[in-house]
């Protein structure tokens, strides 16, 4: 192939096009990889719409989530777990940490890595392929490359490639979960799901779920949550006299927050026992929240943060998935809205109006397939 159908982001007001890309020449160490499905972020909604300026470096090749076959390789000839890249082998890939900065190398925090051009961020200098939503993508020297089985569905992959990963590398950042312990998951996107999925799998006491809207929390249905509360139809004072009556009031071992808003935040607080772990994943905004830090020092309240994933986290998606794709009817995510290249302003469209879960993007196809199975 010489080039690649690319959805490009040149500038905010003219928004994301479909641009025709040279495929460029291999340099040592990257891998061609022809991509089989890439998944719509609320990030990317956000890029899209020059919320992060601050962050994101036009131009760009859209999209941060994907997986793909090899297609040709310049030096890469095996991945992490030392099985073969063939032509044809089904991978994903991390971002690519520069491995060398203090982030990476000292800190060993290569997720804030100081150097890194993170996939779908940009730039992409003389159209490097460099996203996901693309025909084409290569793959960095520094990124680490994992082989997926050709069992699991592309669409559900490539969301596994930032929801669940990011849950995955949050999880190894706490005290694990407990057989005695209570959740709560604040938020119901796709980090919200997976996580609340994670914490029953790994068979805390009881799992309890806050998002919304209703109809977006029947994935849950037959989960066995101890409760699922609709944020639209339930106060915080009804969710928090729930959750302390079904913890003895001593409030949840650990909160999750995958919501996003600044009001979140003093919710899970509000719900979380002495002692107890917050782990914040979802906060997204520009807002300063007002914390009362006497009371988190009296209660002994431990706040994490979390931020992306590095490869060992994609390993652990991806043997999730394996496991667990079935039990939990995790296709349900993706099995809504597909959209070819061309129709990438609907696709972002309905990731912003709440309408699709986790919008898919086929790059190859010609066609939207709504409301099909991927």
């Amino acid at each position: 192939m010489k080039s690649s159908r690319s959805v490009v982001l040149t500038d905010y007001s003219s928004g994301p096009s479909v641009v025709e890309l040279e495929v460029p020449e291999l340099r040592p160490g990257e891998i061609l990889v022809q991509v089989s499905a890439a998944t719509v972020c609320g990030t990317d909604v956000h890029i899209a719409a020059g919320n992060f300026p601050q962050l994101a470096t036009l131009p760009l090749v859209m999209g941060h989530e994907g997986t793909g076959i090899v297609v040709a390789t310049n030096g890469r000839t095996v991945d992490v777990n030392g099985r073969d890249l063939e032509i044809g082998s089904p991978i994903v890939w991390a971002h690519p940490w520069c491995g060398h900065c203090f982030s990476c190398a000292i800190a060993e925090e290569p997720t804030i890595c100081e150097n890194t051009a993170g996939y779908g961020w940009g730039p992409s200098p003389q159209g490097r392929l460099n996203g996901t939503f693309s025909e084409y993508f290569i793959v960095s020297p520094e990124s680490k490359v994992l082989r997926v089985s050709d069992r699991l569905d592309p669409a559900l992959v490539s969301s596994a490639t930032c929801a669940l990963r990011t849950v995955m590398h949050a999880m190894t950042r706490i005290p694990r979960i407990r057989f005695s312990d209570h959740v709560v998951v604040l938020g119901s996107g796709p980090v919200g799901l997976y996580a609340a999925a994670v914490a029953v799998a790994s068979g805390a006491a009881g799992v309890h779920m806050i998002g919304g809207p209703g109809e977006r929390l029947t994935i849950t249905d037959d989960w066995g949550l101890a409760t699922c509360f609709d944020i639209f139809s339930s106060t915080h004072e009804d969710r928090k006299a729930e959750i302390l009556d079904r913890t003895a009031g001593r409030g949840a071992d650990l909160v999750i927050e995958c919501a996003g808003p600044a009001a979140a935040f003093n919710e899970g607080l509000d719900v979380l026992r002495r002692g107890g772990s917050y782990l914040v994943l979802g906060q997204a905004h520009r807002e300063s929240v007002p914390v009362n830090t006497t009371g988190l020092k009296v209660r002994q309240q431990n706040v994490v943060t979390s931020l992306s994933a590095e490869i060992v986290h994609f390993h652990e998606a991806m043997a999730f998935l394996e496991r667990f794709a079935t039990r939990f009817g995790l296709a349900r995510m993706v099995d809504t809205h597909s959209f070819p290249l061309d129709d990438v302003a609907a696709a972002l469209g309905v990731m912003k109006s709440g309408e699709a879960m986790k919008p898919v993007i086929l790059p190859s196809n010609s066609s939207s397939r709504k409301g099909t199975p991927s």
